[in-house]
């Protein structure tokens, strides 16, 4: 069973005065419970939302891939907090995944939030998981420079189409024969996403151009597997300077990396489909915030 949290796969961020926490939970086809453990009050208001709060939504919209989420009395939700305490996921026959944002409070007492995913139509005991989300108590400074850019990251996998990966840990890498056919770089800052391109190499030996940030760098539905890539920051770009770092993780379990700053990111080993990257931008931009 999948239903737990991406190992790889969250990302936390300041909304008024509430911490976000996002997380995305890949499950197998099947009927869960998700709510949230023990007693989690509200605490308090936080950019107009009680908080702590969890907001549950499927990451595939098409029909066949997307959860069917309801309340306990079946009527359509995506809220879990105050009143509302449990939600019904249903996953369909190809398993699905859905991107769980908890919005956390910023009092130091506050303990981490644990959500409770439950299979419910299992013939044996039901199996259950937890996904914590911790708040970051880390002061937020309006202006204060950050020097690693948060990301988010679209991979089209075999098997199980678009996947979003949140932060700079390994995106991809959910199992053996899931390489990653396409991808996606969207960069949560402005001069990065302007500054920063991409390319490519398929497994039918071709090499795509350099694509700017949020463009599809490889094939869709063609079973076509990536076997490497290259990151880099644009010439020309002026008052800005990105370095970028990334690596590969390979079906042969081979892990290349890390290179940077456009050299290519592939295995030692020939047709070694790629997996899983990573990739980390760092702004070395004097006095930049993002």
């Amino acid at each position: 069973m999948r239903g737990r949290a991406a190992p790889d796969a969250d990302v936390a961020a300041s909304a008024g005065e509430a911490n976000v926490v996002a997380r995305l939970v890949h499950l197998d086809p099947g009927l869960f419970a998700f709510s949230i453990a023990g007693t989690a009050r509200w605490r308090g208001i936080a950019a107009g939302l009680g908080v702590p709060a969890v907001h549950v939504a499927s990451v595939h919209a098409v029909e066949d891939a997307a959860l069917e989420i309801t309340t306990a009395t079946g009527q359509p939700g995506m809220w879990l907090g105050g009143p509302s305490t449990t939600l019904l996921v249903r996953a369909p026959a190809r398993g699905g995944s859905a991107l769980v944002t908890a919005y956390l409070g910023r009092d130091p007492a506050t303990l981490p939030l644990t959500l409770t995913i439950q299979r419910v139509d299992a013939a044996t005991e039901p199996p259950v998981r937890t996904v914590s989300f911790a708040p970051s108590l880390a002061p937020q400074t309006e202006g204060a420079p950050r020097p690693e850019i948060g990301l988010e990251i679209v991979l089209h996998i075999r098997g199980r189409g678009d996947v979003y990966f949140f932060g700079s840990e390994w995106a991809g890498r959910v199992g053996p024969g899931s390489w990653v056919e396409a991808f996606t770089i969207l960069p949560r800052h402005e001069r990065a996403a302007a500054a920063i391109e991409y390319k490519g190499l398929s497994a039918n030996g071709v090499e795509t151009a350099w694509l700017p940030a949020g463009s599809v760098c490889g094939t869709t539905g063609r079973n076509t597997p990536l076997l490497g890539f290259a990151v880099r920051q644009k010439a020309g770009v002026a008052g800005a300077r990105f370095d970028c770092e990334y690596s590969g993780a390979f079906e042969s379990g081979a892990v290349s990396g890390p290179a940077r700053n456009g050299a290519p990111c592939r295995s030692a080993s020939e047709n070694d489909p790629l997996e899983g990257l990573q990739l980390r931008i760092i702004d070395r931009s004097t006095g930049t915030s993002p």
